[in-house]
């Protein structure tokens, strides 16, 4: 008979193992199966979600995101009954919809429930630590594919500029998304861990070519709002950090600069074999941060988006239904971007909630979480999701990963309130240290 704590690990890692190793992908991609490990996720929600239905209390941007999908489904549902007429011939359909949504609501809870109880137990970092490797897994695989031509039928738009079909991935986008939440764990376990700081120091530059090789200007983008947050964050508390911290910090920025200079070659090669279509994207990313944000930087996007704005604002109010932005009516395309689709969709009651969801969990992200390793994390899933997901995408909540990603958000913020002290002078110690200061304390009494 299983204890109740085991059968609770392996249900996460069983979840982590189908998501983020992408376990549907290889199985579709080798054998042409659709989904065949989908009903054990829900299976493997519905163990968590048992055992930890009342463990832990829910925060306030978890109610906020609840409400949201509530909204997002009720209103949209009723709007759907009048206007779905409207939509195109193409769209997603309701059924399609109903079935992405309401396990949303099922796997958020399922993971923040665990997260909140492997905190507990002491454990976060360890679980965190499997969500790293069951990320890397699949990430790793796109460098192989390139340079060796293992794979490369899971990743043949990637980095020879094809159709969109990704194989492993439904497209080039979502396998960005997933380097780039890949990225934001081994930053974060460059300042976090003791013992494995140089090996996931390694693992940044692949990590970092698995992002560049899918060419997907939003990947891109966040990739480098990461990079410059984890660099620019550090140093600008790096004289309040522990000793031990301060040390791998500055022992990644030495070797990550020598690094680039070694690599300058390697790099000026690759850029030159590059196919035109590839560097015309690399280009619109530098003229993205620039501020030039038009159909052409954005690959028919503001398009797209304009569209969309013109439905809402002939209703703004109460929207058009579920599935009525996925597959727009004038076009083949789906609006490309959550926040509209949301508003589009539902009206204007779902999108605030939105807007309240994100908000607060930003707050809370910058205010609530004391420790500045966990802090960099939960930002930077939040760019991910919000700018990246949410930005060029309309699939936001039915994604598996991005909605596992954010109800880890979720709980980082629950379980690293207030987690790390600050003592006389304002420096800041890390949780270790003050761990260290309580059992001096303990034996003193």
């Amino acid at each position: 008979m299983l204890k109740r704590s085991l059968l609770l690990d392996l249900s996460f890692a069983g979840i982590c193992f189908t998501v983020f190793a992408n376990l549907n992908g290889i199985a579709n991609l080798l054998f042409g199966v659709v989904a065949v490990f989908s009903p054990f996720i829900l299976v493997f929600c519905l163990i968590l979600c048992y055992y930890l239905f009342r463990y832990g209390k829910i925060n306030f941007p978890l109610w906020a995101f609840y409400v949201m999908l509530g909204l997002l489904f009720v209103l949209g549902t009723i709007s759907w009954l009048f206007y779905s007429h409207t939509h195109h011939e193409e769209a997603a359909g309701y059924y399609r919809m109903f079935r992405k949504t309401i396990p949303a609501f099922v796997l958020s809870f399922a993971v923040y429930k665990y997260i909140i109880y492997a905190s507990d137990r002491g454990v976060l970092l360890n679980v965190l630590a499997l969500v790293t490797f069951t990320l890397l897994i699949i990430t790793f695989m796109v460098p192989i594919g390139a340079t060796t031509g293992v794979f490369t039928g899971g990743f043949k738009a990637l980095m020879y500029g094809g159709g969109r079909s990704a194989g492993l991935f439904a497209s080039p986008n979502l396998a960005g998304v997933h380097a780039n939440f890949s990225l934001a764990f081994v930053l974060f376990f460059i300042v976090q861990s003791r013992r494995l700081s140089l090996l996931f120091l390694l693992l940044v530059p692949i990590v970092a070519y698995a992002a560049f090789l899918t060419f997907s200007k939003a990947t891109l983008i966040v990739a480098i709002l990461m990079i410059v947050l984890f660099f620019g964050y550090n140093s600008a508390i790096i004289l309040k950090m522990p000793r031990a911290r301060r040390r791998r910090f500055a022992m990644a920025v030495v070797i990550i600069f020598f690094g680039i200079i070694a690599a300058l070659p390697q790099i000026r090669e690759v850029t030159s074999n590059l196919k035109l279509q590839q560097l015309q994207r690399l280009q619109q990313v530098g003229e993205i941060f620039q501020g030039k944000v038009n159909n052409t930087t954005t690959t028919d996007r503001v398009q797209l988006w304009e569209e969309a704005i013109d439905l809402i604002a002939a209703q703004p109010i109460q929207g058009w239904g579920l599935s009525g932005f996925h597959n727009l009516p004038e076009g083949f395309l789906g609006c490309h971007n959550t926040y509209l689709m949301v508003w589009g969709e539902a009206g204007i009651l779902a999108f605030i909630a939105m807007l309240v969801f994100i908000i607060s969990s930003y707050y809370r992200c910058f205010f609530w979480i004391r420790d500045p390793a966990y802090r960099f994390l939960s930002i930077s899933l939040l760019f991910v999701i919000t700018i990246q997901m949410y930005g060029s995408g309309h699939n936001g909540f039915s994604n598996s990963e991005t909605m596992m990603m954010t109800a880890i958000v979720f709980g980082l913020i629950q379980t690293q309130r207030g987690r790390v002290g600050h003592l006389r002078y304002g420096k800041y110690t890390g949780q270790d240290y003050q761990e260290k200061l309580a059992k001096q304390n303990g034996r003193l009494h």
